[in-house]
């Protein structure tokens, strides 16, 4: 197992901040402080990347990693805009961004992260994604290079991430479909190995448990073996074609979902909203262009970005080096596909 500067600090009995201070021979700090962390980190076989020399050349390379699944997402607008925010963010500190795929397994991405790792002139990376191995994640961190993930966490392990609140967004908009007066509420979600489409599962269920409503398991779909328009809509059919009693109103885990949700219903012959409202999450710009336009939650995506970039700088500079969680609170978007619930099946 590599060592890391957690191990240095630890040994050394200093604070993760000095050590990336010595290191990086910044800040004031006393000789007998700089030995102890040099003879420590030679004595466990510490080898730090150094990032300062990088500082005087034209180059300093950002990989920006996404899994194969996601790949074909990247011109989509919520990744496009969260990508564009790293840009923001990095492109004025001179850094130049490149984008990598994995494939989502292992054997195969540890030949591409072992490449990753040896190259020196990578300052930071940055992960997006649920479906990267934790392995893989775990390679990258003992390496040493400072690391970020977005719309994924592996906060057990004090790894860097910026994230949405989505337990809380889900729980809000569930709230809004039960204030409207529905009680027949159904779930069309994508995979529970996505962390933040668990998450917005957790938010629907919380949010009929404080409204004192039961969950119907005949009225939860799970999209396989994605999260897009088609998923969606063979959900949204597995759910009518499975029950006896439709539901009032359907909240999707992210709006393609909903989308997919929204040409089953049509597809049935009932009315949006009037019979069925939908709700969905992200907020894609597609949202507000759909008849009815879509009522969903919004996701600042290119803040999202700038704070993931902001905080990759901060680790390469050693600022702060402890590890941050960075929660984003996201906002309900009330449009026209929901509606006071006139019936129960």
């Amino acid at each position: 197992m590599a060592v890391t500067i957690h191990d240095v600090a630890r040994e050394a009995e200093v604070s993760l901040s000095t050590v990336s201070r010595v290191f990086n021979n910044k800040g004031n700090i006393s000789n007998e402080t700089k030995e102890k962390v040099i003879a420590v980190a030679a004595k466990l076989g510490y080898r730090p990347r150094s990032y300062k020399k990088q500082e005087n050349t034209a180059k300093k390379d950002i990989g920006i990693i996404f899994s194969k699944r996601l790949s074909s997402l990247i011109l989509d607008p919520f990744y496009g805009q969260v990508m564009a925010g790293v840009e923001e963010m990095l492109i004025p500190h001179n850094y130049k961004l490149f984008f990598k795929t994995i494939s989502g397994k292992a054997k195969d991405d540890s030949v591409v992260i072992n490449e990753l790792i040896k190259d020196e002139k990578i300052a930071g990376l940055i992960l997006t994604g649920y479906d990267i191995e934790r392995e893989i994640i775990l390679k990258i961190k003992k390496s040493n290079i400072p690391l970020v993930l977005t719309d994924n966490e592996l906060w057990d392990e004090n790894i860097d991430c910026v994230v949405n609140d989505n337990v809380a967004g889900a729980r809000k908009i569930v709230k809004h479909l039960i204030d409207l007066g529905h009680q027949q509420i159904a779930f069309c979600g994508g995979p529970l190995s996505h962390n933040s489409l668990n998450e917005r599962y957790q938010g629907y269920k919380q949010a009929l448990k404080e409204a004192g409503l039961v969950k119907n398991e005949t009225w939860v779909s799970f999209c396989e073996p994605s999260f897009n328009i088609e998923d969606g809509y063979d959900a949204a059919m597995n759910i009518f074609a499975n029950t006896s009693q439709a539901p009032t109103a359907v909240f999707a885990a992210n709006d393609p979902i909903a989308l997919g949700v929204m040409k089953a219903i049509k597809e049935l012959g009932y009315r949006i909203p009037e019979e069925i409202s939908v709700a969905g999450f992200d907020d894609i710009q597609l949202a507000e262009h759909t008849v009815p336009s879509l009522t969903t939650v919004r996701i600042f995506k290119n803040e999202m970005g700038v704070l993931a970039g902001k905080r990759l700088h901060e680790l390469i500079e050693g600022i702060n080096p402890k590890p941050i969680k960075i929660v984003m609170s996201v906002d309900p978007i009330l449009r026209d596909s929901t509606a006071p619930c006139k019936q129960a099946f």
